[in-house]
């Protein structure tokens, strides 16, 4: 894929497309491809590795496992997302690990090539700090949903911010490719409660479920199915604007 190319089709996410225009052309140039099979690691919890990851095709679960094999997914990283900013930032060690969830292609921008462009453009810096504050943004939104709403609720935003790229795709898409485990694994649920949350939604029109798929529905057409037919009405949050 040649630089222009590749360059516009990572301004479809909003972060890459703030960035400085040098900072812009210098990721494509130092980027290099990576590809990996279903289930094979990008990176693991706790190593040192440092630079910058973007998702051109497939995606990226980043998940935890603790010592009784119980399995945190934090999320799904999907076409054009960037990660790995905080690694960059403080030098520490990648909190999570990363694994293709399906054939997986991966830019990669090594941070010993990275950090010192930086370094010589530091204005460029600040683009680093705002993808991270991007994600903590999403993340203190997680916890006080965690502790506000219920299940079907959590369940349709996690859903929504997939689809959206958790904010930085700037057209969402309809349909997300996610196992319903993975979904159970998000929310710290099991899988039935998920499957139960799953299957609220798509009975009062918000979603559709086909293998691996969920189609997120319109509002509006959620109304239209719910005026249509004795089906089982929306529940009042469905209608409410998100965070």
């Amino acid at each position: 894929m040649k630089n222009v190319t590749l360059r516009r089709a990572l301004s479809s996410d909003r972060w890459y497309r703030s960035c400085h225009s040098e900072l812009q052309m210098a990721l494509v140039s130092m980027a290099r491809p990576v590809r990996l099979a279903h289930g094979e690691d990008l990176f693991l919890q706790g190593e040192p590795s440092q630079g910058l990851f973007c998702v051109l095709d497939g995606a990226l679960l980043v998940s935890n496992v603790d010592r009784d094999g119980k399995v945190a997914v934090l999320s799904q990283v999907e076409p054009v997302q960037w990660f790995g900013e905080i690694s960059t930032l403080d030098r520490g060690p990648r909190h999570f690990s990363a694994h293709a969830n399906g054939d997986t292609k991966v830019l990669c921008v090594d941070g010993a090539v990275l950090e010192p462009w930086l370094n010589a453009h530091p204005l460029c810096w600040r683009d680093l700090g705002v993808l991270a504050s991007g994600k903590l943004r999403v993340a203190l939104d997680v916890i006080q949903e965690q502790a506000f709403l219920p299940l079907e609720q959590r369940v349709f935003r996690r859903l929504e911010r997939i689809a959206s790229g958790y904010g930085s795709r700037v057209t969402p898409k309809k349909r997300v490719r996610i196992p319903q485990e993975v979904i159970a694994q998000m929310l710290g649920v099991s899988r039935q409660s998920a499957n139960r949350a799953l299957k609220y939604l798509e009975e009062v029109g918000l979603i559709f479920r086909s293998y691996g798929i969920v189609e997120l529905r319109t509002r509006a057409a959620s109304d239209e199915k719910s005026c249509g037919g004795p089906t089982t009405s929306s529940p009042p949050w469905a209608m409410e604007p998100g965070p």
